[in-house]
């Protein structure tokens, strides 16, 4: 067991706080799945938790613009407890919806104060919803993404890109704080394109941090992709390994990240 217990947040829409859960107990993290207004009501649980996901869904129905509401009512309730936390030694992520929440927050990328907002999320540019398995290749320093250099994993959003001033860009890429960057299936820079790149991204950014990089705010889902029976290719992996007389590693790529944050505690 890890020595860290996680917060997920739930409410208003967001969806998948069950599956988040169940990756962090999955790599001996214990947490709870904590409603926002019970946390606005107690906000000292902050305190007693070392990592605090925020999880994927449809918070307020996107209606604001996909994550916004969601982070106004943290930034007006509990912004100095939030800020506190995350400037202690501490983990966060945000995955998807948590992941434009966290943006909508400035609390990515952060480049010089939290809650100073740096860079938009915004609709895909095929102005539609895509749900399909990507490629991202790893750079990063960050403790999520330790030992890790690419993931085969999912992604489900309509509003996925990021887009910022060519300043904030240099700025991101000068401090590494582009964690993850689509690929096409050849492991090159999706350059923009479309499927490699699902929704247009600027610098077919999946994945960015705060410049601690305890902070991720990534797409992608991670707890989607945590074991093989997830994957779209399961059976082509499955009959390759038959073939090669091996049996197949029941986890996949996306566990790792998880895994990360307990190792970090350990």
């Amino acid at each position: 067991m890890s020595n860290a217990k996680v917060i997920i947040l739930s409410g208003y829409g967001l969806n998948c706080e069950e599956e988040t859960l169940h990756a962090f107990n999955h790599c001996g993290v214990d947490g709870n799945i904590i409603h926002i207004n019970d946390l606005i009501e107690n906000p000292k649980m902050l305190d007693k938790h070392q990592i605090l996901a925020i999880p994927g869904g449809f918070s307020y129905g996107d209606d604001t613009g996909s994550g916004n509401a969601f982070a106004q009512k943290m930034k007006l309730a509990i912004w100095d407890e939030l800020k506190a936390f995350v400037e202690r030694n501490t983990l966060t992520i945000g995955i998807c919806n948590g992941c434009q929440i966290l943006v909508n927050l400035g609390l990515v990328p952060a480049l010089n104060n939290y809650g100073e907002r740096d860079v938009a999320v915004t609709y895909n540019s095929s102005a539609r919803y895509q749900c399909r398995w990507i490629d991202v290749k790893v750079e990063s320093n960050s403790p999520w993404l330790k030992d890790i250099n690419s993931l085969h994993i999912p992604v489900a959003h309509g509003e996925g890109r990021f887009m910022m001033e060519g300043y904030t860009l240099k700025a991101l890429e000068n401090n590494g704080q582009i964690a993850a960057q689509y690929i096409n299936e050849d492991g090159n820079p999706a350059n923009g394109e479309f499927p490699a790149n699902p929704n247009g991204s600027i610098n077919d950014i999946a994945a960015m941090t705060d410049k601690t990089g305890r902070v991720l705010a990534i797409m992608p889902h991670p707890e989607r992709a945590m074991f093989s029976w997830q994957r779209d290719d399961y059976h082509e992996m499955k009959d390759q390994a038959q073939r090669d007389g091996i049996e197949l590693a029941e986890e996949s790529e996306g566990i790792q990240i998880f895994k990360n944050a307990a190792k970090y505690f350990s």
